[in-house]
């Protein structure tokens, strides 16, 4: 896959200058509506090896949380790691693995942040936008914020994520005993709908069942081609 970014000299400032442009077209973290009704979650998640990355879109069947089908795709990977830019090295890997699933998902969760982000646009944004799907960030760390508080240690307690004042995501137990998840909303969605959603897709790991068998299965891919 070319990078659309790779011959400019500054692709850190480009890049923020498209994820400006982006934050002011596309709705994120202020919907006042959610996607209604939702029957396919698909999960995305990608693992990096030396110049190249596996994406891999997994899709489930909701609520009963059936495994529909997958897709997955190598590709080498243009764009450096950059705090803040997340979307413009991971995008490309799943918009590569959503292209072979054949089916459009009524709401799509991915390992990133979405509106707790420094510019309220992080990559859960930005791929809801790209893919015209209702997103949800679900984070195993937090970014830099003004203040981040662990919950309790009871399943489904959330602790407010704050970033200059206001309130950008949670930080959510889905297990007794588990690390916190960092969520946040996405694309035409909002942080209430996404904790739900978080809460009732989590049956077994600390992460939400799509998010986690795409997490496996691009370590897995990894290891195999």
């Amino acid at each position: 896959m070319k990078s659309y970014l790779k011959d400019i000299p500054d692709i850190e400032e480009s890049a923020r200058s498209v994820q400006k442009l982006m934050k002011e077209r596309y709705d994120c973290g202020g919907s006042s509506q959610n996607p209604h009704p939702i029957r396919t979650i698909a999960g995305a998640d990608a693992a990096y090896g030396e110049g190249y990355g596996i994406g891999v879109v997994v899709l489930y069947a909701y609520p009963s949380l059936t495994i529909i089908g997958h897709g997955y795709a190598k590709r080498a990977v243009q764009f450096p790691y950059i705090p803040g830019l997340f979307a413009f090295r991971e995008l490309p890997l799943i918009i590569a693995a959503y292209e072979k699933i054949g089916l459009v998902p009524d709401l799509l969760m991915v390992d990133g942040h979405g509106y707790a982000h420094p510019q309220r646009y992080g990559y859960a944004c930005h791929a809801g936008a790209i893919l015209g799907i209702p997103t949800i960030g679900i984070a195993k760390r937090p970014m830099h914020c003004d203040k981040v508080k662990h919950p309790g240690n009871e399943r489904a307690m959330p602790q407010e994520i704050l970033m200059g004042g206001e309130v950008t995501g949670m930080a959510l137990r889905t297990r007794k005993g588990s690390p916190s998840v960092y969520v946040s909303a996405g694309y035409q969605t909002t942080l209430h709908f996404a904790c739900r959603m978080v809460l009732e897709t989590t049956r077994i790991h600390r992460l939400p069942e799509p998010v986690w068998a795409a997490d496996l299965l691009s370590r897995k891919y990894l290891n195999l081609l």
